[in-house]
């Protein structure tokens, strides 16, 4: 018994705790946000405001002709990174409004709940008003009962707060019975094994007739929030605890791409790590030290995907929503809390057009007058 508490491998799991619980705290005496957050997803009220989806999410459609893109094999790959990835929508809004398709999706995580309809063939618009009209009571179910037997049956079989049953039955509403093998565009996203502890990707190739509203679910499955969903007789979660940037499938189980379209909704600018410089110099230390080592492998790993994308093809790396929106318990905010997702989609809209324009011959390139506008950000609420 003491073996098994103090074997090395465990120490990144109670770092990773004492990290999460500074996390929580800090928020909770910076700003009382993540009660409201969590109280409006478990205990709505009348007086709540959600969001109102009668409205645009973009601003009016442009027209512009791809003039050279419609011969390049463009592909978008985007993080984790919760609600943040809602920026997804917006890349594939200015992919429209080129004209153009990605040649492959790869998501992960939380960019699976906007990626995935994407793929589906969903006009971006109609992407843009669901995710923004949903309210936690249209994804969230609470384990009530499991969490009710936690202690009785000493937390036996228990994984997860968030049974995810409700989320994949609301994509379903969205997508029907549609599976991975008839997506309008490949799209692939990395889950993760319990049983045998290994990475696979949900996609046309590899599980062409799993439903992707099963896929959305399994991808946002995270350990201890949401419950592992069973698959071929194993358990899988999401695959971002490994491999958060999940390149894979662009580089080995699709045809090559001349352009990648790289989102980063999770890490600094870069995919670098926190700065904790001067960290033994601060009360409490340890966790200064805890925060490097729970993300050092998923950190590096990242980095060394995005290198072996960048010595592969030509990459583009934008990062539409900034870091301190995801950073500590800002993630489960970001899930909890649709409010900003409108405002992520826009900012994501603009910065895929600034790549695909700088990618457009020069003769070829928008004129002053038919360039994308600068977007007023705003609020879906």
């Amino acid at each position: 018994m003491i073996g098994e508490l103090i074997d090395v491998f465990r120490m990144r799991q109670y770092f990773d705790v004492l990290v999460r619980v500074r996390d929580v705290a800090r928020d909770l005496a910076d700003d009382a946000g993540l009660v409201d957050d969590v109280r409006r997803a478990l205990l709505p009220l009348p007086g709540d405001r959600w969001p109102r989806p009668d409205r645009p999410t973009f601003p009016e459609a442009l027209h512009l002709p791809p003039d050279g893109l419609e011969r390049r094999r463009i592909a978008i790959v985007a993080t984790g990174g919760s609600g943040a990835l809602a920026s997804v929508v917006g890349v594939g809004r200015a992919f429209e409004e080129y004209g153009i398709e990605p040649a492959v999706i790869s998501i992960c995580s939380g960019s699976a709940l906007f990626g995935f309809p994407l793929a589906a063939g969903v006009p971006a618009e109609e992407v843009a008003r669901f995710v923004a009209s949903l309210r936690p009571a249209d994804y969230v179910d609470p384990n009530w009962l499991a969490l009710a037997r936690l202690v009785p049956t000493l937390g036996r079989g228990f994984a997860g707060i968030i049974r995810g049953a409700l989320l994949e039955n609301t994509y379903r509403g969205l997508l029907g019975d549609m599976t991975l093998g008839q997506l309008a565009i490949p799209a692939y996203a990395p889950i993760w094994n319990i049983e045998h502890n290994r990475v696979e990707y949900l996609g046309p190739a590899t599980y062409p007739d799993l439903p992707v509203a099963r896929a959305v679910h399994m991808a946002v499955a995270l350990p201890l929030f949401l419950d592992p969903v069973a698959l071929g007789g194993d358990h899988w979660c999401d695959g971002g605890i490994v491999d958060i940037f999940p390149v894979h499938p662009v580089l080995d189980l699709e045809e090559p791409c001349d352009l990648v379209i790289a989102v980063n909704g999770f890490y600094p600018p870069g995919f670098l790590g926190e700065d904790q410089t001067g960290w033994q110099h601060r009360r409490f230390s340890i966790l200064d030290i805890a925060s490097q080592v729970r993300t050092a492998q998923q950190v590096q790993l990242a980095r060394e995907n995005l290198a072996r994308l960048e010595a592969s093809t030509e990459v583009a790396m934008i990062e539409p929503v900034p870091y301190e929106k995801v950073q500590g318990a800002g993630f489960y905010r970001q899930f909890l809390d649709t409010r900003e997702w409108g405002d992520f989609m826009v900012a994501g809209l603009e910065h895929a057009h600034e790549v695909l324009a700088a990618h457009t011959p020069r003769e070829a390139a928008p004129q002053a007058s038919g360039e994308r506008p600068r977007a007023r950000m705003r609020l879906n609420a």
